[in-house]
């Protein structure tokens, strides 16, 4: 994985408490070129993350960054961060537990709405089963998701 030149942001706050990083303009062409708008970040060299790259009201474009991921690196607003940027290209632009994985293979009625969701829909599955750090926890959520898209629920908002 080839990254982008690293280059030195500061972390702002929104009003709503969450993080995040305004870009220079020619990281944002760089990421964006194609119609293009996931990458990977790598956070002062420590923390690699997936990211959005959104359009801010005001011009520009920033990147979250969570919570914990803050927590992690020791690093709140006004901090100076390293980031190098490269092009996700993995399949579902975020990293797919291996428990969510296997729950899906082994129900394939799941496995079939699930691929029939939006790629959003699908990050946001995934985000819900990713954020456990408990193996049994992934798996309960992987298993109850399964459940709930078959029914119909396909919002990770409703989930």
């Amino acid at each position: 994985m080839s990254y982008f030149m690293p280059t030195e942001y500061t972390l702002e706050k929104f009003s709503s408490g969450m993080h995040y990083i305004m870009l220079d303009a020619k990281t944002v062409k760089a990421i964006t070129k194609n119609g293009n708008k996931r990458a990977i970040c790598l956070l002062n060299g420590l923390e690699s993350i997936h990211c959005a790259i959104m359009p801010k009201k005001e011009g520009g474009h920033y990147i979250n960054i969570g919570a914990a991921v803050c927590k992690k690196l020791k690093i709140k607003a006004g901090a100076i961060v390293t980031a190098k940027f490269t092009i996700d290209q993995s399949t579902y632009q975020f990293e797919m537990p291996e428990e969510f994985a296997e729950v899906l293979a082994a129900d394939p009625e799941a496995n079939q709405v699930f691929h029939a969701l939006t790629e959003g829909n699908q990050r946001g599955l995934i985000y819900l089963v990713s954020k456990l750090k408990s193996i049994d926890k992934r798996i309960d959520k992987a298993l109850a998701i399964a459940e709930k898209i078959k029914r119909g629920i396909t919002s990770p908002r409703n989930i």
